[in-house]
């Protein structure tokens, strides 16, 4: 074990390591700020298994509708030698008619064994070294791969749902598909983004590999493909080629503070104290934020700690900007009611004025 492992397996205290995945570690870049989760993450755990392993709670699942059709939609896309799949790049033009070479990494080692991931590792390494190499038989569309990131000094295996290159392309890029309806500009932005910094993910784990083999990383570019539902059916909508470099830098300051991360959250603990305490997780700061719901097992946990604190962003996003200068939700009630002490800064005497002219238009609304 090294010394990074060692580290980490002291701070877990006993629970064992899991596959934290390209999906949690996508989640530490959405709310970078909170500290509790950024400590869960790198110590190789996710908030699911702490609500279930440390507080012997139920964690969030993902209903049995949505899981059904997600995993229909991506057996489709990867079912049958990954045919549909090759089929919507076809259509695209992005690959032509003699570019057929696919390989399925599962295919190859299949079943949940330590040795079968660990081969799966050794295959996809194998065919990402023949592209690399500009060896003729590089698959064009390599299924289900699995690469290791390393974070910290420790490797974190990384699945994801395929990766894409055309003969004359020298490296691959990620490609992730997501069973939600393409409903053009009304898509929701944020499932689009949150894709984008799953699939950057990969990238960084693409561009690690390549480092290593002695070779330029900026080879692996930072553009994603992205497969959606066409509404009320099961045919995909390729979005081939998406920029995201934001979501790749966003992704690599987060987990370039991660030393740093580390070190501080031995400090704040107490000599001893470990992740399966769970008094020992209620220490460590958060930073509750609306959208946590939608990646964060802990959501709940923390919106009672700012419920309790009277932090403004229990009531939403819009509220928690609008009350900022007064800090907490008793601080505006109380400048709202003229109770307390006064506005000791402009900010806190304009947000009073805005709340007390709010207060009487609610009023003359409410009384007529």
């Amino acid at each position: 074990m090294t010394p990074e492992n060692a580290r980490l397996a002291r701070l877990r205290g006993g629970l064992a390591a899991v596959e934290v995945g390209a999906r949690g570690l996508e989640g530490v870049a959405r709310n970078t700020a909170c500290t509790r989760l950024r400590a869960i993450i790198i110590a190789g755990l996710t908030p699911s298994e702490v609500i279930e392993k440390v507080f012997n709670e139920t964690g969030d699942a993902m209903s049995p509708f949505a899981m059904t059709l997600s995993q229909a939609f991506e057996r489709r896309m990867l079912g049958n030698g990954g045919s549909s799949l090759l089929t919507a790049y076809r259509e695209k033009s992005l690959l032509s008619q003699i570019e057929v070479k696919i390989a399925s990494v599962e295919d190859m080692a299949p079943g949940d064994s330590p040795v079968a991931r660990a081969r799966r590792v050794t295959e996809t390494q194998r065919l990402l070294d023949l592209k690399l190499a500009g060896d003729p038989r590089a698959p064009n569309l390599i299924l289900s791969p699995r690469m290791p990131l390393e974070i910290v000094g420790v490797s974190h295996p990384v699945e994801l749902a395929y990766l894409i290159a055309s003969d004359a392309e020298p490296a691959y890029r990620v490609g992730v598909i997501k069973s939600f309806a393409d409903r053009g500009g009304k898509t929701d932005r944020a499932d689009i983004r949150a894709a984008c910094r799953e699939a950057a993910v990969g990238t960084m784990a693409l561009r690690q590999h390549i480092a290593g083999r002695g070779r330029a990383p900026e080879m692996a570019v930072d553009k994603v493909d992205l497969v959606l539902r066409a509404p009320g059916s099961f045919n995909p909508r390729l979005f081939a080629q998406m920029r995201a470099e934001s979501e790749l830098a966003s992704l690599g300051r987060a987990l370039a503070t991660a030393p740093a991360d580390l070190d501080e959250v031995e400090r704040l603990l107490p000599a001893g104290g470990t992740l399966a305490d769970p008094t020992m997780i209620e220490r460590l700061p958060n930073n509750y934020r609306s959208a946590c719901k939608e990646h964060c097992a802990l959501w709940e946990r923390c919106r009672t700690h700012a419920l309790a604190a009277g932090q403004p962003i229990v009531l939403g996003d819009l509220a928690a900007e609008q009350l900022a200068a007064a800090g907490s939700i008793t601080r505006a009630l109380d400048l709202w009611n003229g109770r307390g002490r006064p506005p000791e800064n402009e900010a806190e005497a304009t947000l009073m004025m805005a709340l007390r002219e709010a207060g009487h238009v609610l009023d003359r609304i409410a009384n007529g």
